[in-house]
């Protein structure tokens, strides 16, 4: 006759595993039926996104985020001038507060308000701030003024 292997030790542990599969029926058998969730009221589902919209949330998913669009998809605004007032600038985070300059290192540069150009599928935000735009007007030339006469 062969020895018993496992003893009461063997069957604790089945039991015990029982008890956890159990456990675990009951859990899910709760939350299939809408149980409130750790002692709270279960949250009312929130409006839908609109269909145009995407969510980025895998990394690896073929949809990029809108701000990482090369310019040409992209269309942004000049950058907004408050007229010498630096407190305005610092309250809205960009912008220009003079412009123009002699030197490159005279010039001062902002981020601008861009957002993604319709028809173009790219996960939100679609507004955004992007770039270190210089703080320049460029005025049209007036042609004309100075015609030279025959």
């Amino acid at each position: 006759m062969a020895p018993r292997r496992g003893g009461p030790l063997g069957y604790a542990l089945l039991c015990g595993q029982a008890v956890l599969l159990l456990g675990n029926l009951l859990l899910l058998h709760g939350a299939s039926r809408g149980l409130p969730h750790n002692g709270s009221e279960p949250e009312a589902p929130g409006p839908e996104p609109p269909a145009a919209t995407w969510a980025y949330s895998d990394p690896r998913a073929p949809l990029v985020l809108c701000t990482y669009l090369p310019e040409e998809f992209v269309e942004c605004d000049e950058p907004v001038d408050h007229g010498g007032n630096a407190t305005a600038q610092q309250e809205l985070g960009h912008g220009c507060v003079k412009f123009g300059g002699q030197a490159h290192g005279d010039v001062d540069h902002t981020r601008v308000q861009c957002r993604a150009l319709d028809g173009i599928e790219c996960a939100e935000p679609r507004s955004f701030l992007r770039g270190s735009r210089p703080c320049v007007r460029l005025e049209k030339p007036q042609y004309g003024k100075n015609k030279f006469r025959m």
